[in-house]
């Protein structure tokens, strides 16, 4: 969408909402056309008529690409959806044919899957918890990926490089080397047999110092 073709859905905004103040000043024009240019003008004007028809207050940024985004973009499945092509996967091919089952998935039930484990799934005996377990882990990965979706390419380009930028990556550090210690060696290895018996007697004397006797 080129800035003229802008102007002009801009001019349709601000009749449908005479009493708005929406992109009343050049700023916000140009504001508004950086983060909608991206896309094109026919899926802009169709998604804004369709706010226009259904919404008494003027529409934002993100009503606008979300709109968009939904003519553009193949819908993500809800959890229970999701759910179903997993049980219907499950009980068609089961665990001993993973490949053709995953072929059944799209890219984000098919991730929720692998993280959970397959072969856990097809064999778990608490189908319960294995739904809440699915279902956590679907819908945080579903408001990410409509999230992302719905970014400019550029704004998703620099949120990549903030991410690499600012949040740290796991360094791997290495084993704590071990010193080797020098074995100890037993002093009596290099006595003599007249210092070995010569240490034996004092020994004996004191013990029997310490025992009330009396030392020969």
């Amino acid at each position: 969408m080129d800035k003229q073709q802008f102007a002009t859905l801009a001019i349709g905004i601000k009749s449908a909402y005479p009493a708005s103040k929406i992109l009343e000043d050049n700023a916000s024009m140009d504001f508004w056309y950086m983060m909608l240019r991206d896309i094109s003008y026919e899926t802009a004007e169709n998604a804004v008529m369709e706010h226009i028809c259904t919404n008494i207050f003027p529409p934002n940024i993100a009503e606008i690409r979300k709109l968009c985004m939904e003519r553009l973009k193949a819908p993500v499945l809800s959890f229970d959806e999701a759910w179903g092509v997993v049980q219907r996967a499950i009980s068609t091919y089961g665990w001993y044919h993973p490949q053709q089952a995953f072929e059944t998935m799209d890219e984000l039930t098919l991730s929720v899957v692998k993280n959970l484990g397959w072969s856990r799934l097809c064999q778990s005996e608490n189908p319960t918890a294995d739904r809440a377990n699915f279902r956590e882990a679907y819908e945080a990965k579903a408001m990410a990926l409509q999230n992302n979706i719905q970014l400019p390419e550029f704004v998703a380009k620099q949120k990549a490089l903030l991410q690499e930028k600012y949040i740290p990556a796991i360094e791997e550090k290495e084993a704590p080397k071990i010193e080797q210690v020098e074995p100890v060696h037993d002093v009596r290895e290099t006595l003599t047999e007249e210092e070995l018996a010569r240490r034996a007697k004092m020994f004996e004397e004191a013990r029997r110092r310490i025992l009330g006797g009396e030392a020969e």
